[in-house]
């Protein structure tokens, strides 16, 4: 059996495409987190000053502050988990942004 078709070298092989392409969502997914975030700061900071707005805006901007605070990461263990946190929160947000 030659070497260049041993399913060891096969396997290798396959390990380096699939880290290219965990490499490459990674980053697709970071960027279209970046995408949301950067929208939904646009929308909020849209609002204006606490002066124009209404009771019900600030009570959903306290809420959106307490959704951000209260989030609960480790991001030195790169658990998916937290990305998941972060991905609820920024749903939530969207929700109650939408709703503006």
């Amino acid at each position: 059996m030659k070497a260049s078709a041993s399913p060891i070298k096969s396997a290798v092989d396959e390990l380096d495409a699939l880290r290219r392409l965990f490499r490459l969502t990674l980053k697709n997914y970071a960027a279209a987190v970046e995408t949301d975030l950067e929208r939904l700061r646009g929308e909020v900071e849209a609002q204006g000053t606490v002066a124009r707005l209404s009771a019900e805006k600030i009570r959903d901007a306290r809420d959106i502050l307490t959704l951000i605070r209260t989030l609960d990461l480790k991001p030195t263990k790169g658990r998916r988990r937290d990305l998941k946190k972060i991905e609820g929160v920024i749903e939530e947000v969207q929700g109650i942004v939408k709703n503006w």
